[in-house]
């Protein structure tokens, strides 16, 4: 692969096992894909070298954490990394969705204290009818933070019901909407579900996780699936992400960007700098 241009990469983990043991549903998750090596250190000397000829000029970090409860360590650590190796870096946090809605707000603006915060996501998926999603979206569009909204086909429809209630919040639709099928029902419900989404202003769409999809990093099987979304959502709402080192189930860093850069080969010098790091800096509010 020749070197790939400066990207800001809008999605990516860093975690470090067993010193932080924040994770418990990683190592169920790598048995079940058959890729064991998920359960294992990734920090960012990890990540800089998976990156090879990738240029990260910034990184938005997502929080991975699946033990209850320590959403909050993983934001001091992730700051101390990101202090200790001078990474130009920004944080989407999370939250408890289980706890009252005065200890949510509370964890909010205690992630909110360090300026690397951008935003939130909860993971997994929530139903729009839980109680804490009026609580965090209430905050995020008070606050002007960023909504990494986790959906797919199915609740699509939902979602932007509920969103149309907060119209200047900014989102960021995580893993190109989450297809649940590589088939041509499962395209189908997927472009539809896009297609609404894209509708709404303000709301863009990461272009990753498809390696989770796929179980491989195959461009043939991939460029329908990245080609509808250049298509509905058009360049300046499309945002780079790895995803590592989940995609790494599928495939390299290396792989995923060369796929990604043919898929947008005709895109113009402008509009392919929008999709690998433009728009989520602008996302973001990422100084360059």
């Amino acid at each position: 692969m020749t070197e790939a241009p400066a990207v800001v990469d809008a999605h990516m983990h860093l975690w470090a096992i067993p010193t932080n043991p924040w994770y418990a549903h990683l190592q169920p998750f790598a048995e079940q894909v058959g890729a064991p090596h998920l359960y294992a250190d990734f920090t960012y000397p990890d990540y800089a070298a998976a990156a090879q000829g990738v240029r990260p000029e910034a990184l938005v970090h997502v929080s991975a954490t699946t033990t209850p409860g320590t959403f909050l360590e993983e934001a001091r650590w992730i700051d101390e990394v990101a202090d200790a190796a001078g990474l130009n870096l920004v944080t989407v946090g999370t939250i408890d969705p289980d706890s009252d809605a005065d200890r949510v707000v509370a964890d909010l603006e205690r992630q909110a204290a360090s300026p690397r915060f951008r935003g939130i996501r909860v993971f997994p998926a929530l139903d729009t009818a839980h109680p804490a999603v009026p609580v965090v979206l209430d905050w995020l569009a008070e606050h002007d933070h960023v909504f990494d909204l986790v959906c797919d086909p199915s609740s699509a429809a939902d979602w932007l019901a509920l969103l149309a209630r907060y119209p200047d919040l900014r989102v960021a639709v995580e893993h190109t909407g989450s297809p649940d099928m590589l088939s041509a029902d499962g395209f189908a419900a997927w472009s539809e579900a896009l297609t609404a989404l894209s509708r709404r202003p303000g709301l863009a769409c990461k272009l990753t996780g498809l390696g989770m999809l796929s179980g491989a990093l195959d461009a043939e099987r991939l460029r329908p699936w990245i080609d509808r979304t250049f298509a509905v959502m058009g360049p300046d709402r499309v945002l780079f992400g790895s995803n590592m080192p989940i995609e790494s189930m599928a495939g390299s860093f290396a792989d995923w960007i060369e796929i990604t850069l043919a898929a947008a080969g005709g895109l113009s010098a402008a509009e392919a700098d929008r999709f690998l790091a433009g728009n989520a800096r602008d996302l973001y509010r990422i100084d360059a």
